[in-house]
């Protein structure tokens, strides 16, 4: 059982640990215990599996008895599970609900790459739970948005979808907009793979814009541990009639930034990402797609030149 301290725990792996690693956007996170009833993890991530010895983010998890309320200076607060919270070394993300008591059923020590992590889980809050999953959303999407952040891509909104004849189109937008309206249409009508119909990882590699598929998933509930190379960028907009207007750069950056998951409270972290954005959208063509929910849509996006 660990002991919390107030500050970030040195993040080790001790002989005979158990250990189950995941890959998701070519972000690697392991997951380290004691015990292997620690780092079980929920069937949608069991795709995202990949064994390795070490990973871009390493998290050490263990029990405590309880979790006491934090001190320390509250910079954020999601409005759900979770508030952030910072000390001199690290940052502390406290998941809460009044479901499972007054304290947080768990806490995470991060260090401020978010690099290395200590999980702990309170037992009093969680001894009724049946199972535990450490990295239950949201804390895996937190640990990789931030992570993204420290330079290295960005999260955004939207299904990701590749077409085995015309390539990879990404088409973003807020709920309800109809990207899992979008993406079953083309499923029904052309040969593709689905990244993910919610949540896609942009990435830079060499001189190409690549978007990953995640485990986080929308209502029509595609995920894929794949990647592909985009061709174009279309903003979702529910319309009379099928139209796809060109974006100019400045324009574009803002509509998808409106549509990714800036971690608001780290100045460094807005910056990399809007410079990213800039990156992304000097690269690639971005439209606003208005559409109507039928077949029609897909054959606008076909038969369309830039």
């Amino acid at each position: 059982m660990f002991t919390e301290t107030s500050q970030m725990p040195v993040c080790v792996r001790p002989p005979g640990t158990h250990r189950c690693c995941l890959r998701i956007g070519e972000v690697s996170i392991g997951l380290s215990s004691s015990s292997a009833d620690d780092i079980r993890i929920a069937e949608e991530l069991n795709v995202f599996r990949r064994d390795s010895p070490y990973c871009d983010i390493e998290i050490r998890i263990g029990w405590t008895q309880q979790l006491q309320r934090l001190s320390h200076k509250r910079i954020f607060d999601s409005g759900s599970l979770w508030t952030l919270y910072e000390n001199r070394s690290s940052y502390i993300f406290d998941f809460a609900t009044s479901l499972l008591g007054s304290q947080p059923y768990k806490r995470l020590y991060v260090d401020r790459d978010f690099s290395q992590a200590q999980l702990f889980l309170n037992r009093q809050c969680l001894t009724n739970v049946e199972q535990v999953y450490p990295l239950e959303y949201p804390l895996d999407e937190l640990m990789i948005t931030n992570w993204l952040a420290c330079g290295r891509g960005v999260e955004v909104h939207g299904c990701g979808l590749v077409d085995f004849e015309t390539g990879g189109h990404l088409f973003l937008g807020h709920s309800g907009s109809g990207k899992s309206t979008t993406t079953l249409l083309w499923k029904s009508m052309r040969n593709v793979r689905i990244l993910s119909d919610d949540r896609i990882i942009l990435r830079n590699s060499g001189n190409d814009i690549w978007m990953h598929g995640t485990p986080w998933h929308g209502e029509a509930g595609f995920a894929t541990n794949q990647k592909k190379k985009i061709s174009r960028i279309f903003i979702l907009e529910h319309g009379g009639q099928n139209e796809i207007l060109p974006l100019d750069q400045s324009r574009a950056v803002g509509e998808l930034f409106a549509r990714c998951f800036p971690p608001f409270y780290s100045r460094e972290s807005l910056d990399f990402i809007i410079s990213c954005l800039l990156h992304i959208t000097n690269s690639i063509p971005c439209y606003i797609y208005r559409f109507v929910p039928e077949p029609s849509a897909v054959e606008q996006i076909l038969t369309f030149h830039d």
